[in-house]
């Protein structure tokens, strides 16, 4: 999609009816408001008054009504109950006893129709209910105790019980009355708020009837306001289409801009995306044609100073064929003002007559525009990016500034991919010196050390030549050293881990080992060595050879700048589930802007004096990581430096498992 598009047309933009200015803001706004209100409470209030009556009626009618008849032929039953007891004691008849049967049973029936109306009404109907029901049971209780419907008593003994159950009688008749004066009350109630409701809604008819004229008396008020507006709205309406050209034309412009910046951030990351030379010219060239040209050439300049092509692309696929053939070819005949064009460091635009046009294309006299962009990094001439142009859409003055900034992008991607591909010839080349380093050299040294032990095997060596041989073996043994070092060193800087054969090795005998590598050397040097290992140390998981490495150099680097007298000491302890190494001397120390540098490969505190070839350190701390475990240094100057170091506890099978299997349930929850 080409990023150069023909400007945008003019439209009219619509500008709201309703434009209200401060001048009308009340006299609009408020009898707008006004209205809304008066019609929403004529439409809304009395249809609230309605659902209200409506609701209390139906409560009256349906649940209080009911409640208060059940309650009421209730408070029958009881009374009924005492004549059918005394008819029954009186004549024997078992109508009357199987009459008081019937009537307890349809009080039961009227109760749990009670409990089903009473809790809608709310109130205290609930508690009187309740009374009832204790009253009515203690008095039928009373009845079956005193045995009145089970035989016929003498008239003595059925006046006296009847004496003694006669309040509970007679609270039972003022619990079924209290219950229906309750529920008449609330019935009353529901009346009076009916009432209320109907009263207040008269007066707010008569209220609003006033509302609705006045509102109606707005209404035309405002649709002459409206008037005005929209005659004052139709002499702005040139104003307002010459704001929406304007502003068609700035959003045309903005997109145009926004296209072209997001164009440039996917060619930056296109290019970004490799570092190899020739695809990365080939996508500076994809990225031209056909997004802004329709031919495409970029020449590079080599470091004999001769003009390659690097890539050609064309809109044309047979054309794109024909001109891929001048790829990887040599310009000799570059024209002059190209020369001069790379010489400022300016691009241009130049007509198709040119010789620019021939030289790019190998046809002349053609009708197209092209865009000349030198292509410059760090100060220095990289090559040029021609762009030829459409007859039917030639390049815009705006389109050499779009071509400048991809030139620049493209610059900077070439500059980078050369620095590469020179870093990585680079890196070859160490690579084999260093092969030549380990392996031609490694052999000689080992005739070397080989013949040095035979002569230092030969009886008629006098002590002084024994002397010489021994030097002979140690410079030679320093420089196999030397040789292992560089090659480990390399690894590290090629982002690789050193190789370890891990295994279970004891941590005392671990240092054991490293005291009688060194105490002779201290002694030599004056210096006080020592040692100490925790008791409750656990084993490691290491290289022994490897550890015992990292030891020795920084034990052996402590000894170096410990001045006689001095102390140097080597530790272990228990952290976690590591094993903490420490290493610290009574030395000058290191300045604190030089800590950062210790592990740096060939780095050294004091550069006057050639101690070491400064890879201890960085081998050290290669091998500390290559186990899991970290280093660091601290140091006072002149107090002393400290070196610590991590290695991993060692850990069986079954706890390698276990520690696996909890890392993956953790993971999973």
């Amino acid at each position: 999609m080409s990023l150069r598009t023909p400007p945008a047309q003019p439209s009219r933009e619509r500008r709201s009816f309703w434009r209200i200015g401060p001048e009308s803001t009340w006299t609009t706004v408020l009898p707008v408001a006004f209205i809304i209100v008066s019609l929403v409470s004529l439409l809304v209030l009395p249809i609230v008054v309605l659902n209200h009556t409506q609701r209390m009626r139906q409560e009256i009618t349906r649940i209080a009504e009911p409640a208060r008849r059940v309650a009421n032929q209730i408070q029958v039953d009881l009374s009924s109950e005492l004549d059918k007891i005394i008819a029954y004691q009186v004549t024997g008849q078992e109508n009357f006893r199987l009459t008081y049967v019937r009537l307890v049973q349809q009080q039961l029936e009227n109760r749990k129709a009670l409990l089903g109306l009473a809790p809608k009404l709310g109130g205290g109907l609930e508690r009187d209910l309740g009374a009832l029901f204790v009253q009515s049971g203690l008095w039928h209780e009373g009845v079956r105790k005193s045995e009145f419907l089970d035989r016929q008593l003498p008239a003595e003994v059925f006046q006296t019980r009847l004496f003694e159950q006669h309040p509970t009688y007679e609270k039972s008749l003022l619990a079924a009355s209290q219950l229906e004066l309750e529920l008449q009350s609330s019935i009353d109630e529901r009346l009076q708020s009916i009432r209320e409701a109907e009263r207040w809604n008269f007066w707010v008819t008569v209220i609003l009837a006033p509302l609705a004229l006045t509102s109606a008396l707005l209404v035309a008020g405002l649709g002459r306001q409206m008037r005005l507006l929209a005659a004052a709205a139709m002499s702005q309406r040139k104003d307002a289409q010459r704001d929406a050209t304007d502003a068609q034309k700035a959003r045309a412009e903005a997109e145009r801009q926004e296209r072209r910046a997001a164009f440039l951030a996917a060619a930056s990351q296109e290019l970004a995306a490799s570092l190899d030379l020739q695809q990365t010219i080939a996508t500076v060239a994809r990225l031209v044609v056909p997004n802004l040209a329709e031919m495409c050439v970029i020449d590079i300049v080599e470091s004999n100073g001769v003009m390659r092509r690097a890539a050609v692309r064309h809109s044309d696929p047979q054309l794109d064929e024909q001109f891929a053939s001048q790829i990887d070819t040599q310009k000799s005949q570059v024209p002059e003002a190209l020369v001069r064009m790379l010489q400022a460091r300016e691009a241009k635009l130049v007509g198709g007559t040119s010789a620019l046009y021939e030289y790019a294309t190998g046809q002349s006299n053609g009708k197209h525009i092209v865009g000349i962009v030198p292509l410059i990094s760090r100060g220095q001439a990289l090559g040029v990016m021609i762009a030829v142009a459409s007859p039917s859409q030639p390049f815009a003055p705006d389109d050499l500034t779009l071509l400048t900034d991809l030139g620049r992008h493209a610059s900077l991607a070439v500059d980078n991919a050369r620095l590469y591909l020179e870093s990585q010839q680079a890196v070859r080349a160490r690579e084999e010196v260093l092969a030549i380093v380990s392996h031609d050299l490694r052999n000689p040294l080992n005739a070397v050390m080989l013949a040095a032990g035979l002569l230092k095997m030969d009886a008629d060596m006098g002590d002084e030549g024994r002397e010489q041989i021994d030097t002979i073996g140690l410079s030679a043994k320093r420089m196999s050293r030397l040789i292992a070092d560089l090659l480990d060193v390399t690894r590290l800087e090629g982002g690789k881990q050193l190789p370890i054969t891990p295994e279970q090795v004891e941590v005392p005998s671990l240092l054991e080992e490293a005291h009688e590598l060194f105490k002779a050397q201290a002694a030599a040097n004056s210096v006080t060595l020592q040692h100490r290992a925790d008791e409750n140390l656990l084993p490691i998981y290491a290289d022994r050879h490897r550890v015992m490495q990292v030891l020795s150099n920084l034990i052996g680097n402590a000894l170096k700048f410990t001045p006689p007298g001095g102390v140097v000491s080597f530790s272990a302890i228990l952290r976690g589930s590591d094993v903490l190494f420490t290493v610290s001397d009574t030395g000058p120390g290191i300045p604190k802007e030089h800590l950062d540098d210790v592990f740096s490969p060939y780095w050294q505190a004091k550069r006057t004096e050639r101690m070491g070839a400064g890879l201890g350190l960085p081998i050290a701390k290669g091998i500390v990581e290559s186990h899991g475990g970290r280093i660091w240094i601290e140091s006072e100057p002149g107090v002393g430096t400290k070196f610590h170091f991590t290695i991993p506890v060692y850990k069986s099978a079954e706890e390698e498992q276990a520690v696996t299997l909890s890392a993956h349930r953790s993971s999973v929850s």
